[in-house]
């Protein structure tokens, strides 16, 4: 996959991110409210830098949907929490194809978004994922 492929990709599921943290954020409240209200505030400014980013490498953004339909029906905290956990798990799969297809300072920084949105998603599920070569 090419950088601009990649970085399309990352885009669309970060629109979907920002999206999802609006149901998230409407289902919990107090420090967790304001955690997803920050994640979806991070995920915007990532946006605006991939859309910068695709069109500095000749190719044009793709708009966000006006809806997306969740991986997870959000109808509590519970199930808020695991939206959350699911988007930011998926992210960090997405950067990190970013990163592959990257090369110098633009790797790094996929990378390490990658690293962030993996944490991100153990935060909110309370555990980490079980990788590849780990047993």
């Amino acid at each position: 996959m090419t950088e601009v492929e990649s970085a399309a990709v990352v885009l669309d599921g970060t629109n979907a991110a920002i999206y999802a943290y609006g149901l998230v954020a409407a289902r919990l409240t107090g420090t967790e409210q304001q955690r997803a209200l920050s994640a979806m505030a991070e995920h915007r400014v990532r946006r605006d830098q991939l859309r910068t980013r695709i069109a500095a490498l000749g190719a044009t953004p793709a708009a966000a949907a006006p809806a997306y339909t969740p991986p997870v029906a959000v109808s509590d905290a519970v199930t808020a929490r695991a939206l959350a956990a699911l988007v930011e798990d998926r992210l960090a799969g997405q950067w990190a194809g970013l990163a592959a297809a990257s090369k110098d300072r633009a790797r790094s920084d996929a990378a390490l978004t990658a690293q962030t949105c993996a944490v991100r998603s153990v935060s909110w599920s309370g555990t980490a994922p079980l990788w590849n070569g780990a047993r």
